[in-house]
């Protein structure tokens, strides 16, 4: 009856051999059509993308009454069974609203009039897919009650290739510098399946085929072509069609009445008895896919006899040929004179990929050192060191430097410090650590001049006193005498070692009693920057004092002005020194 072939376009979700895994469809009560007929909303299935989740739902209208368009009869849909779905593209499944795969649109309209199916999953081989229903309605046509039709119906769908770089495997560091760590990831999880198989090659010269192997290490720069061949034998066996050859059947003359039995052991699972037709070898049954276990299965050809039907007592059996479902390929098997040929279907699943692992080298340390070592004294430096890379970064203590960015840094403060170098293909490697310390050093050696005497105040160091430069024998003491014109200066040494050292202080070599003391005239008085003196002895001693008695400045004249801008504000003593004589006077820096 084709009037209703119609409505079967949207059944094509209702079953799957596969547990559905695709619940929460929602129907589109706005799916409608006028005049009413069986109708599907979007007519058309979306394209998918191979190794990419698809879900999409289909709304479906089904007219509790409708007039076929074709022959004008009034059509009541009582019943629509879905009874096969094949064809569908690998990794999708499908659930429908009825959980039976039922429907009864004329039990309660217009409720039972909508239903919906939704597709989901994860399909894996790209192509066009032609996905064949097979269905059974039960309708009334023009007050006829239970009419019955078989029939089976296709609707396309189109999955597209994957635009990644390969579908069968990630990389987690595809990309990286010298030695770079990366682990790979199988695409098509086989969730404990043992028909799953893998072989790896790394490119590194290790293989593996585990499904999660090991991590890979690429010690070298270089590129590295990565394969993974995955086979999955998980797919079903089937069988869609039967073949008679010949047999030695006969109608007395005419061409047998054939039909087929199709057992799984002893159990009938397929008779299309109520179907014979007169045939002629080669007679081909096609019928809605049969999925095979791994069975004996038997096939049992006969000639129907009766004119009342097939199946009948006086139908001859031309014979049986036996075979197991699991065990795919073409087959002609014979019986006598029966000769039978069909195909068990089952497809073996091959993906092979190869991606590119690029490895950059990194950065090579060549020199790393603090000059002239890592502990200094408190007043003097450090120099840290790196030489290799092209840019660089100081950290103290774990954190950044601002603007440490040489190969050379001073550190200014203890702490622990390492760079980080790069180069330009943005590869980085960490220094390892310098610990820098800076020991305690004395404070600066302070002393004054008294009669013919240097002295200094400061107690509790190693004391040295040098003339021009050089130590003077004995002088280790608090007071030095003055035997030799010249620059004296002071060093303090502590239990570190570490020492301080004046600035040389120009002392003449006179009793202090033959001074004689002359009038020294000095303006501006206060003063700012510059201070004129007069007399302005040439290469005479001069010393500035300040209040508590230290020497703040000292030097031989050069000229008749001496510069003040680097002292603080407060009241100093200007001390001149010639042989004979001595030249002072105080005044007020601004």
């Amino acid at each position: 009856m084709k009037l209703i072939l119609p409505v079967v376009l949207i059944f094509l979700v209702l079953l799957n051999r596969a547990q559905a895994q695709c619940p929460g469809c929602m129907a589109n009560m706005s799916c409608t059509s006028n005049p009413a007929k069986p109708t599907i909303c979007p007519d058309t299935l979306p394209p998918g993308t191979a190794m990419q989740y698809y879900e999409e739902d289909l709304s479906f209208y089904m007219p509790a009454q409708f007039t076929d368009q074709g022959s004008g009869l009034n059509v009541e849909l009582n019943e629509l069974i879905v009874t096969g779905v094949v064809g569908l593209p690998y990794g999708l499944q499908f659930q429908s609203s009825s959980a039976t795969n039922i429907f009864y649109p004329s039990s309660n309209p217009p409720t039972t009039e909508y239903g919906c199916a939704r597709f989901c999953g994860t399909p894996l081989i790209p192509g066009s897919y032609l996905i064949t229903v097979y269905v059974t309605a039960h309708v009334t046509v023009s007050g006829v009650l239970n009419q019955t039709q078989d029939d089976a119906f296709e609707i396309p769908i189109t999955i597209l290739p994957n635009p990644a770089s390969n579908a069968s495997f990630s990389i987690s560091n595809p990309i990286g510098c010298s030695p770079l760590s990366t682990i790979f990831t199988a695409n098509y999880n086989s969730n404990g399946n043992t028909h799953y198989s893998y072989t790896w090659d790394f490119g590194n010269g290790n293989q593996s085929n585990s499904e999660t192997p090991p991590s890979q290490t690429y010690a070298n720069p270089g590129t590295y072509i990565v394969s993974l061949q995955t086979n999955i034998d998980t797919l079903d066996y089937t069988l869609s069609s039967v073949t008679v050859v010949n047999s030695d059947c006969d109608d007395m003359g005419f061409a047998p009445d054939y039909y087929i039995k199709i057992f799984e052991g002893t159990t009938e699972i397929f008779n299309n008895s109520s179907s014979y037709a007169s045939n002629t070898t080669p007679a081909t049954f096609n019928f809605a896919t049969i999925y095979l276990n791994n069975s004996t299965y038997h096939i049992e050809v006969w000639d129907n006899d009766d004119f009342l039907g097939g199946g009948q007592p006086g139908d001859d059996e031309c014979g049986t040929v036996t075979f197991n479902g699991h065990t795919p390929g073409g087959y002609t098997l014979v019986d006598g004179a029966l000769t039978v040929a069909f195909t068990i279907n089952h497809a073996i699943l091959n993906f092979s990929d190869t991606d590119t692992i690029v490895v950059y080298p990194s950065p090579d340390i060549t020199y790393f050192g603090a000059l002239p070592n890592d502990t200094v004294c408190s007043n003097d430096t450090i120099t840290l060191e790196i030489t290799g890379g092209d840019s660089w970064q100081w950290y103290l203590d774990g954190s950044a430097i601002s603007g440490a960015t040489d190969s050379v840094y001073l550190p200014l403060v203890e702490g622990d410090y390492n760079a980080i170098v790069s180069n330009t293909y943005g590869c980085t490697v960490n220094s390892g650590i310098i610990g820098a310390t800076f020991l305690p050093a004395p404070p600066y050696p302070n002393f004054f001049p008294s009669g013919n005497m240097l002295v200094t105040s400061i107690t509790g160091y190693i004391i040295q006193w040098y003339l021009d430069g050089n130590p003077i024998s004995g002088a280790n003491g608090q007071t030095v005498d003055v035997t030799q014109t010249g620059y004296y200066s002071l060093e303090f040494t502590n239990a570190n070692g570490c020492s301080s050292i004046s600035a040389p202080f120009y002392a003449v070599a006179q009793s202090i009693a033959e001074y004689s003391h002359g009038n020294l005239s000095i303006f501006p008085n206060p003063v700012i920057e510059e201070l004129n003196i007069n007399p302005a002895p040439n290469h005479a001693a001069w010393l500035i004092i300040d209040v508590t008695g230290r020497v703040i400045q000292s030097g031989r004249i050069e000229s008749n002005v001496l510069n003040t801008s680097k002292l603080e504000s407060g009241v100093y003593l200007l001390r001149i020194i010639t042989t004979g004589t001595e030249y002072s006077a105080r005044f007020i820096k601004e």
